[in-house]
């Protein structure tokens, strides 16, 4: 299970098919209906026998134990790279327009300002990232993606660096006519930053007006890290809200928690199981995302402990404290946006 999804597993399933062959022109009418009797005799005496045969035919078989509710989670990043791709391709399979793909890993990623590349090497793990993403996307039969970067050089940068060994178009934000009239494909804005919203906003207009899906993965539109006017996160508010969400996976380090979602499932909150190390506990399904206060009461509810009647203990006051610190972390977060 993931802790904090970093490595690479592959989970594959075979399957074998029995074949029968009857030889043609060997077998008389007679022969045929003895066979058809032998049959029905060999179906009678299974359903009605009696005595010792028909208890071991009628003896409990042990049942499999239950899957663990966390099996849905990823066993490492590109175990959840795959899992995003299947469900971004279902959503557009089903019409969704425009989706939202979140992969975000703890140490390119702060829980107050998101996305975050404050390192030389962290760039290119978000493209790397990126690319597997791609390259799933388009192993899973969508054809003609069109991978979208923030800026020319990056776009430069990646085609050099992959070459043609890729399945998709390499393009840059800043090209001029980004989609065509003759467009055919899926649109993918690899980290699209607050710079380039008006540009994103009409590429997938246009591609939307052509009935082709757009696809935003990890977006940093909505970070903190940049401050941006009042109509311009008004803007940002109102396209990022037509868009669906079709996978998140977003680490709590706060809690030792996830929170999980996959087209077309509901949002799921997992906690660490104390007793079970490297296991997390389902706290609840949700059909919007929780956050904020809401998120920080469902954590602190299911972590507090539970007194002798059965209701959980109220808060100490170092626990208040604690929360009005997150009140004006959040509120800090929003100045800045």
């Amino acid at each position: 299970m993931i802790s904090s999804a970093t490595t690479t597993t592959t989970r594959c399933a075979t399957l074998t098919k029995a074949s029968h062959r009857a030889t043609p022109g060997t077998r008389s009418r007679r022969g045929a209906a003895a066979t058809t009797r032998t049959k029905a005799q060999k179906f009678a005496r299974l359903s009605t026998s009696s005595g010792d045969d028909d208890d071991r035919s009628l003896a409990p078989v042990a049942a499999a134990p239950a899957p663990r509710e966390d099996e849905v989670l990823p066993d490492n990043l590109f175990d959840a790279v795959g899992q995003a791709a299947k469900a971004t391709r279902d959503a557009m399979q089903r019409g969704v327009a425009g989706s939202i793909v979140e992969l975000l890993i703890p140490e390119l990623w702060d829980p107050m300002s998101g996305n975050v590349m404050s390192e030389s090497g962290d760039q290119l793990k978000v493209w790397e990232i990126s690319r597997e993403f791609l390259s799933k996307l388009s192993a899973s039969g969508a054809t003609g993606v069109k991978a979208v970067f923030p800026d020319a050089g990056a776009a430069a940068m990646l085609r050099a660096r992959w070459g043609d060994d890729v399945a998709f178009e390499v393009a840059s934000v800043d090209d001029r006519n980004l989609v065509t009239d003759d467009f055919e494909g899926v649109l993918v804005f690899a980290a699209p930053d607050p710079m380039s919203l008006e540009k994103v906003q009409k590429a997938t207009g246009r591609a939307n007006e052509l009935g082709y899906p757009v696809v935003l993965l990890n977006p940093r539109l909505a970070s903190g890290d940049a401050g941006v006017g009042l109509n311009v996160r008004r803007m940002r508010d109102n396209f990022l809200g037509k868009m669906t969400v079709t996978y998140s996976l977003r680490p709590l380090p706060w809690c030792n928690g996830s929170l999980y979602k996959s087209y077309p499932s509901a949002w799921k909150l997992f906690l660490e199981d104390p007793e079970e190390p490297g296991r997390f506990k389902l706290i609840d399904e949700y059909a919007q995302r929780p956050a904020g206060e809401e998120l920080d009461d469902i954590v602190d509810a299911a972590l507090r402990p539970v007194g002798e009647d059965g209701e959980a203990t109220e808060k100490t006051a170092a626990e208040k404290v604690l929360g009005m610190m997150r009140e004006m972390q959040r509120f800090a977060k929003s100045l800045s946006n």
